[in-house]
């Protein structure tokens, strides 16, 4: 059935609609009031609408629907649909990742402060979003849900970081897990002595003074610095008047440290009110929102967020799109989101974001006056970060195809390798084989195009020339069958080693009718080129930039094939270690690691902690007590 058949059938009713291509990928997610009149204008007979929605339709090959009660509820479906299929036509953040919090662990005797990717679903800081743990990414330790105040999110790791590192110098909560390890008696660490944690883990501060810290940490991030000022100047002039001279000087220099960064901070309302502000501005392919923080009238922070797809949007497209990304995710909701367009969907975007604060939220374009100046100058802010953005673009796009130009000559390629495919192979002896693709486009990586291969023909026998070809094979198998993800074939491939690795990808690009496809070997010891026909292998100067580039695609290759197969034998080894202890057999040590995601970790465990994973009990948890701690009980 054609697409305009069905729309008789569609209902006037709010709702959620999905485009799909042929493979059943979903392409597209949009909501409307009434499913009828949206559809009925994008697929009618004298359809209305922008030019990108004609190159979606034509690649779109099934039309699904969902109805729902409210706008509002057509909305947070519209938002978690796009956030688990990442649709290729929906407007998205250009660096669309896992953005950063800060997470107060509110359910610790001494709260920690922690850098955290994911917000847990149900926490009192967001009602939309994903359902998977959360971890520290510099550790690679996977926290499970826990319940605690989130702020964020931020908009890089740095941003994160800096922020964390300021509310440790002026409240010094702790960071680390040490406390857990020591009960309290232990020696404090350099963050002590250099005044960033309070030294909780050697007892150096009572558990109710450390709470007064983490209130006052808490509404230090929530924006409230004025009024951390203030609890401080009143316990000051107490302790002051209780002859405690030592304590009130601690926090009179605590207080300068807070009126400080309430210094550098702009006033740029009259009233002390709380309120975000969002310009927007579009070119070339990117648009930008600038975002203005401003709470008691002073502007506490601002943001540059840049988006993808925004050809043939409008400014107000966009706008809408970045809002229901940020306010999907933030912990922060003021009373009023100040745009800089009109918005058609202005008024059941208040009643979410109503609904997230728990109060009353208006969204609005303010027409004159101050609010009207901020709105302004939040734009002309975008427009300014935009401009950066595109002449760096720019900038790097002449450096990259100097590079590639360079290289062309140098293999004598016939066309400019703008997509470089990397193959490098990974096992002990055999063990944990794996095979890694990594990619480059324009001379940079493209790490949505990295793929990995556990082994399968050669798992237990160290055969790299076998495992090279059984990763090519799968690769260009998984294209030839139509699979989107590999269909972009390479213009140059680059395979880690000398003249046998280069004849099995040559073999294998010849089975699969890919001759065209150029590929060379360059291999570690001296850095030896090898390409097809040559009788020798070429060696670049060593300050060729082309050189560089190889020897970086190549390493990249390396690290990622490294990574994954480090990864398979660490989870085999961690998992030897539970096999001799009674009692603990695959299910239970499967829930363990799931749960404690290291056998350090779970050696930190008491044994009533153990026993609460689910499936073990108290006569498991004992033997595996002891065994962890060399006690001889199994």
């Amino acid at each position: 059935m054609a697409f305009e058949e069905k729309i008789p059938n569609i209902p006037d009713k709010p709702g959620t609609y999905v485009f799909k291509d042929q493979a059943g990928e979903v392409i597209y997610v949009g909501k409307a009031r009434s499913l009828k009149k949206r559809l009925a204008t994008w697929l009618g007979a004298r359809p209305k609408h922008s030019a990108w929605v004609d190159v979606m339709i034509q690649q779109a090959a099934e039309l699904d629907y969902l109805v729902t009660s409210s706008e509002v509820e057509a909305l947070v479906l519209e938002y978690n649909l796009i956030k688990q299929h990442r649709p290729r036509y929906n407007i998205k953040l250009a660096d669309d990742k896992s953005y950063p919090y800060l997470k107060v662990a509110l359910d610790e005797p001494f709260p920690r402060l922690m850098f955290v990717r994911e917000v847990p679903p149900g926490s009192p800081i967001t009602r939309l979003g994903g359902g998977r743990a959360f971890h520290d990414p510099k550790k690679h330790e996977v926290y499970h849900l826990r319940h605690g105040r989130y702020f964020g999110p931020f908009p890089s790791a740095q941003a994160t970081r800096r922020t964390m590192r300021l509310v440790q110098e002026l409240f010094q909560l702790r960071t680390c897990k040490k406390l857990v390890r020591s009960g309290g008696k232990g020696t404090p660490c350099l963050m002590y002595h250099i005044g960033r944690c309070a030294g909780a883990c050697a007892g150096k501060i009572s558990e109710e003074e450390y709470a007064k810290r983490v209130e006052q940490a808490i509404l230090f991030l929530e924006g409230k610095h004025t009024e951390v000022v203030k609890r401080l100047h009143a316990e000051m002039q107490a302790t002051a008047e209780a002859m405690d001279f030592e304590r009130a000087a601690r926090l009179r220099d605590k207080a300068g440290a807070i009126e400080k960064v309430l210094a550098q901070q702009r006033v740029v309302a009259n009233v002390a009110r709380d309120e975000d502000v969002l310009g927007v501005a579009r070119g070339e392919g990117y648009g930008c929102v600038q975002a203005f923080t401003v709470r008691a009238g002073k502007l506490i922070d601002q943001h540059s967020y840049f988006l993808d797809n925004t050809v043939g949007r409008e400014a107000a497209e966009l706008l809408e799109g970045f809002l229901k990304h940020y306010y999907a995710e933030t912990t922060s909701l003021p009373k009023e989101v100040l745009v800089s367009e009109d918005l058609e969907d202005a008024e059941v975007l208040s009643q979410w974001l109503s609904r997230q604060r728990g109060a009353k939220v208006r969204v609005l374009r303010p027409q004159r006056g101050e609010k009207r100046r901020l709105v302004e100058m939040a734009r002309e802010n975008a427009q300014v970060a935009l401009s950066r953005r595109l002449e760096t673009e720019r900038q790097r796009e002449l450096a990259a195809g100097a590079v590639l130009a360079d290289l062309q000559q140098a293999l004598g390629l016939e066309r400019l390798p703008q997509r470089i495919e990397a193959y490098d192979v990974s096992n002990t002896s055999g063990k944990e084989a794996v095979a890694s693709l990594v990619v480059f486009r324009d001379a940079q990586p493209l790490k949505s195009g990295y793929r990995r291969f556990k082994m399968r023909a050669t798992a237990d026998r160290p055969d790299d020339y076998a495992m090279m070809r059984e990763a090519l094979s799968r690769r260009f198998r998984r294209a030839q069958e139509g699979d989107r993800k590999f269909a972009e074939l390479p213009d140059l491939i680059l395979v880690d080693g000398g003249k046998g690795q280069l004849n099995v990808a040559l073999d294998v690009l010849k089975a699969f009718g890919l001759e065209p496809v150029e590929v060379v070997g360059l291999a570690k010891e001296f850095e030896d080129i090898y390409r097809p026909g040559a009788r020798r292998p070429l060696q670049l100067p060593e300050n060729a930039r082309c050189r560089h580039l190889l020897q970086r695609v190549r390493d990249e290759a390396h690290r990622f094939a490294r990574a994954y197969h480090t990864g398979l034998r660490d989870r085999r080894v961690k998992g030897s270690l539970l096999d001799d202890v009674p009692g603990i057999g695959p299910t239970r040590r499967r829930r363990l690691l799931r749960h404690f995601a290291s056998v350090e970790r779970m050696r930190e465990a008491s044994v009533e902690e153990l026993a609460a994973v689910k499936g073990m009990n108290q006569q498991a948890a004992a033997r595996l007590y002891a065994h962890l701690h060399g006690e001889g009980g199994g």
